[in-house]
């Protein structure tokens, strides 16, 4: 199957990947399913002969309409929602975290590392507050819906824990699906965004996200697993899912980040999500089928996920 899968894939003349890790596992197909295959080039381009015809593979990152987000996140509608959700729970800062209803976006890791932050640091509460958005998704399928049970049995565990009576409730759950105006306005009221995969191919939470923060004072947190990490590495606090203790601290950091620092990395989150928008990467696919010189893709960023094998013993067992 995965032989008459990849000849089904290689019958196109131009494949795109999501990152250089993508291409890199991609071609090692290639090459030990198809021994005769050949890789030429450098750059984020490269042309593979294989026996009766040649096609090009590149690192093609997709993306969002920037501009489009950041005119729809300052409309009236959006703002008024806005104000709605700050005058809902002032004086903290909040927390988001949108997801489908998948057990690859990690939420069940994501409300540990929460509640591990509320442990550690007790000087949050009463000053932090998560939304956590899950949107309903396959759960006539077993597996899915005891993932949302689980997820609800962890909310109600940790607002049993540290719910203040008559006050703070430390996790807002919503599950249902939100209307654009309703996610654009908890894009912009939230001042950190937990986007902590398991595993994304990219993940546009994340760019939609920074493209929504138009006063560019907040902090996305985001999984190396996901995609878009290669992207957003110099800007976003990068974090392994599945350290608790290590998303633990990454939430605590961004809350005490001064807004200096803030505005240094949103904004150099947003410029890259502006210049490499949904339709750079269109025109990249289309000049990748018909382009001559394929050296002038230049190569995008790299990232590959640390590996700490304390975290993840399952990964040294015998």
């Amino acid at each position: 199957m995965a032989f008459q899968l990849l000849r089904a894939l290689l019958d196109y003349d131009v494949i795109g990947l999501q990152t250089l890790r993508d291409r890199r596992n991609f071609l090692q197909c290639v090459r030990t399913l198809i021994p005769d295959a050949e890789v030429a080039g450098k750059g984020s381009v490269l042309t593979v002969k294989i026996p009766g015809r040649e096609l090009r593979v590149g690192v093609f990152p997709i993306s969002i309409d920037y501009n489009t987000h950041v005119k729809h996140a300052a409309a009236e509608p959006v703002r008024a929602e806005l104000e709605r959700l700050r005058a809902a729970l002032p004086n903290r800062q909040l927390l988001l975290g949108i997801d489908r209803l998948d057990y690859t976006k990690g939420i069940p890791h994501r409300l540990a590392a929460f509640r591990h932050v509320l442990t550690r640091y007790p000087e949050l509460h009463e000053k932090v507050t998560l939304i956590q958005v899950v949107v309903p998704s396959r759960e006539s399928i077993p597996r899915y819906h005891e993932l949302k049970v689980e997820i609800e049995r962890l909310v109600g565990e940790i607002n049993g824990q540290f719910t203040h009576p008559g006050g703070w409730v430390p996790i807002h759950y919503v599950f249902r699906h939100l209307s654009r105006v309703e996610l654009l306005a908890y894009y912009r009221t939230a001042q950190i965004a937990l986007v902590t995969p398991l595993k994304d191919g990219m993940n546009l939470v994340a760019k939609e996200y920074c493209a929504c923060s138009l006063e560019e004072d907040c902090v996305l947190i985001l999984s190396e697993f996901a995609g878009a990490a290669a992207q957003l590495q110099r800007g976003a606090l990068l974090v392994n899912p599945y350290d608790i203790e290590g998303a633990a601290d990454a939430i605590y950091r961004a809350y005490t980040m001064p807004l200096e620092e803030r505005r240094l990395r949103m904004r150099r989150l947003r410029r890259s999500i502006r210049e490499y928008d949904i339709f750079w990467w269109a025109n990249s696919f289309l000049k990748a089928a018909i382009s001559r010189d394929l050296s002038a893709f230049p190569l995008p960023e790299d990232y590959i996920p640390r590996t700490d094998l304390g975290q993840m013993p399952w990964l040294t067992e015998p």
